[in-house]
């Protein structure tokens, strides 16, 4: 048992401990006191108030940042927007955690459970549900999946490559039920015993090995799409690719890289793509940059809701979008995993009238269109697959395993952190680009607007990086792998089997409580 005398101090405690878990600070073990302190408060009587004090702490703690887009808007009413919209995801999300404890009491006090030792093996598998089904709708905020606060430490981050990220965080459950009911000893036996089988899974061999290179302009956002010309970005961009790379590079450059509207259907017409045009059919590299795309639909035709009417008839839609310049072709990514409100409202397709709703912190247009599938892209001349993430979209990763063949593949994750300025959020989108790398076991390459940009091997670690608010480039030599991790091959199954395990262990100590009691009476 806990002391939690007083349930507002425990509230407090677990609120601050599951904000140290995550980066910056990265104290993970953490969790495995802060969960014991919910469970005991979740099934004492007016329980949610002090629960949600913790949840909100909790978020607070970890994504502070989301209200520092404030800080730089242009006047105060979009400084208010700004803040209210960061605000909002902040309060908005500990509800959603704080439904899961409430289905838990519930469920608990419909069995009769108790015993919190007992009960918080039922908790895991709901948790991990949770989880599971928050990354895979439109509202989906999973910034702070469990899972996501070991990405710093690279013995235990190994265990998303048989696991994913959903099942690190049942894993940590786990832990901290061992650790409640004082059986903390077999419980360090099995953390060392899980990451010892990693070595034991197949490894590709490594195929020829490639130069790639990760541009950093370090322009402000703020002024990105207002202050600062686009010509005059454009050349610091072209100053800063490599003078004499080898055929076949790869080099990527951050989300919006070009900060003006580029026409989808005759990109190669547009003045701002010229000089990487040129670059690539000089060099015979490939070239990988961020755009806002968009695309005309013209009168009669079909188009999505989010598309927006001319007033000549047609319509327009715009999407986040990535360009791959080859010498002999080109390719196009569109980001499918858009930030709510930010980028699309959710539901857009069922509710009309959210086409009202859209934050607009600069660069984009309306909301943005998505497709409904994204292969990967192929690289000049071997046709070696990279899969892209745009910024948010490099934490989910089981649509970025779903774009990885069974063969050398890299990942290439292009973003621009720096709406949030020098805060924990740039850090903590570094870190779980290392994690997602690990659980897909394929290098990464890492292209950031202001920072940080890196280039990542196969289980996680940096091979080099670029300091946050710093111009420049970095550049290595790296082996694609082909995807051979358990969690590539067999995706989530690793988390439902750590959940069928704890439910498996609740119901034997269920059924025997009640078989005992039964026994009692007579």
């Amino acid at each position: 048992m806990l002391p939690i005398q007083k349930p507002w101090h425990s509230a407090i405690l677990a609120g601050l401990l599951l904000s140290l878990a995550f980066p910056p600070v990265s104290l993970p073990w953490g969790i495995w006191i802060g969960f014991p302190l919910l469970w005991e408060l979740s099934l004492r009587r007016r329980a949610y108030y002090s629960l949600y004090t913790a949840l909100l702490l909790w978020n607070l703690g970890g994504c502070y940042w989301l209200m520092l887009t404030a800080l730089s808007a242009p006047n105060f009413s979009e400084a208010v927007i700004s803040f209210a919209a960061g605000a909002a995801a902040i309060l908005a999300n500990p509800l959603l955690m704080l439904g899961v404890f409430a289905l838990w009491r519930w469920v608990s006090q419909r069995l009769a459970l108790s015993d919190v030792s007992q009960a918080s093996w039922l908790f895991i598998p709901l948790w991990g549900l949770f989880e599971y089904l928050h990354f895979r709708w439109e509202l989906s905020w999973s910034w702070l999946t469990l899972g996501f606060a070991w990405s710093e430490w690279s013995y235990w981050r190994s265990l998303s490559g048989a696991f994913g990220v959903v099942g690190i965080s049942v894993w940590t459950l786990i832990g901290s039920v061992l650790l409640y009911e004082r059986r903390m000893i077999p419980f360090l036996s099995w953390g060392f015993l899980l990451p010892g089988m990693m070595v034991l899974l197949p490894h590709s061999s490594p195929s020829t090995s490639r130069a790639v290179y990760a541009i950093q302009p370090n322009i402000d956002p703020y002024v990105k799409f207002a202050d600062f010309s686009p010509d005059s970005q454009v050349n610091r961009l072209a100053s800063l690719l490599p003078s004499d790379p080898s055929q076949g590079a790869l080099i990527v450059l951050p989300e919006t890289a070009i900060p003006a509207g580029i026409s989808l259907d005759h990109w190669r017409d547009d003045p701002f793509m010229q000089p990487f045009l040129r670059y690539v059919a000089q060099h015979k590299v490939n070239l990988l940059l961020g755009v806002v795309g968009y695309k005309y639909f013209p009168p009669g035709s079909t188009f999505s809701p989010s598309a927006r009417p001319l007033p000549e008839g047609g319509s327009y839609e715009t999407y986040n979008a990535a360009i791959l310049l080859r010498p002999d072709t080109f390719q196009i990514h569109i980001k499918s995993r858009l930030v709510p409100f930010v980028e699309r409202a959710p539901f857009l397709d069922m509710f009309s009238f959210l086409r009202r709703w859209h934050i607009d912190l600069g660069g984009g247009f309306g909301h943005f269109g998505k497709p409904q599938t994204q292969p990967p892209l192929t690289l000049y001349p071997d046709e070696m697959p990279v899969a892209v993430a745009i910024c948010y979209e490099s934490i989910f990763t089981h649509d970025l395993r779903q774009r990885l063949p069974e063969r050398p593949a890299l990942l290439a994750i292009l973003t621009n952190d720096g709406w949030w300025k020098k805060s924990s959020g740039f850090w903590q989108h570094l870190t779980y680009g290392q994690l997602t790398a690990s659980a897909l076991g394929v290098p990464a390459v890492r292209s950031a607007n202001t920072g940080v940009s890196a280039i990542i091997s196969r289980d996680g670690t940096r091979i080099v990086s670029l300091a946050y608010e710093q111009m420049g480039r970095v550049e290595s030599t790296i082996s694609p792998q082909k995807p051979a991790t358990l969690y590539y091959r067999f995706g989530d199954i690793g988390w439902l089997g750590l959940s069928t395990f704890a439910l498996i262990i609740w119901w034997i100590r269920w059924y025997r409580s009640r078989r005992f009691f039964t026994l009692s009476e007579r």
